[in-house]
């Protein structure tokens, strides 16, 4: 039973079930900043990540699958539990000081509350980005913005735009149902210090992570944390900036819920 849930991609690796860390899930879109925050997060000694970039859906192959944003979606929470406590259990050995495993898999949102029920100690955290700032960083980085056409750049900014809706609306549905605190990229941008009062973790671990420590993003080089929107909008035009205002333009009370607002 175990080769099979394994073949299936849905493995349930062995584990101590009283050795549990104090999970903390930051809840955000894709490409919003939030590697930057779990960088900075585990700057401190206290701290892990399970995976590259702080997302523990890449070590479940049923997780990470092309289905991954579906809200319908089939998930072996028990195999998650088990491989993320295992990995957990495998660092600790290595390193008695861990108490705090960061987690940030962008889909998680569609499914946090089964997600988080499956560890004993749990807090969130969400993080947004300004959609144009967002959707230019996605068109560059996943769809070779500086080779389509201006038809063809105004077709996926639509998409990439229509995603950062529905992604942060489900955003908001979480912070007002469980209470979640907020950072969005831009305050945290400004005030690096800022995250340390919206955390929920044990004694004393808040207070060791470093605000000023310099993070590894992408193919960036280490560096302190830098507001990056106003390069991303500027690879923008002004045509395109139109039209993806066109796209959020009847959303605006969602915009004014993180505190964004159209740019035309």
């Amino acid at each position: 039973m175990n080769r099979l849930r394994a073949a299936l991609g849905w493995p349930r690796p062995r584990f101590d079930e009283n050795d549990q860390p104090h999970f903390l899930f930051i809840i955000t879109p894709p490409y919003s900043g939030s590697t930057a925050l779990s960088e900075l997060l585990n700057s401190c000694h206290r701290t892990m990540i399970l995976a590259p970039r702080g997302e523990g859906q890449w070590l479940v192959q049923g997780l990470c699958a092309a289905d991954r944003w579906s809200p319908r979606k089939k998930v072996d929470y028990a195999s998650v539990k088990a491989v993320w406590l295992r990995k957990y259990q495998e660092i600790k050995k290595l390193t008695q000081s861990i108490d705090v495993v960061i987690e940030k898999s962008p889909p998680n949102m569609m499914r946090l509350e089964m997600l988080a029920s499956q560890f004993r100690d749990i807090s969130f955290m969400a993080n947004n980005r300004n959609p144009y700032a967002n959707a230019a960083s996605i068109l560059y980085r996943r769809h070779s913005g500086a080779t389509l056409d201006a038809p063809r750049r105004l077709d996926v900014l639509t998409m990439l735009a229509e995603e950062w809706l529905i992604r942060s609306a489900q955003l908001q549905h979480l912070i007002e149902r469980l209470g979640i605190p907020l950072l969005t990229y831009e305050d945290f941008c400004a005030s690096p210090s800022s995250v340390i009062g919206k955390l929920r973790l044990p004694q004393g671990v808040a207070e060791s992570i470093d605000p000023h420590a310099c993070v590894k993003v992408k193919d960036y080089a280490a560096q302190p944390i830098i507001d990056q929107n106003p390069h991303q909008i500027a690879r923008l035009t002004d045509e395109e900036i139109d039209h993806v205002s066109g796209v959020l333009r009847p959303h605006s009370d969602l915009l004014a819920f993180f505190g964004y607002h159209t740019l035309a």
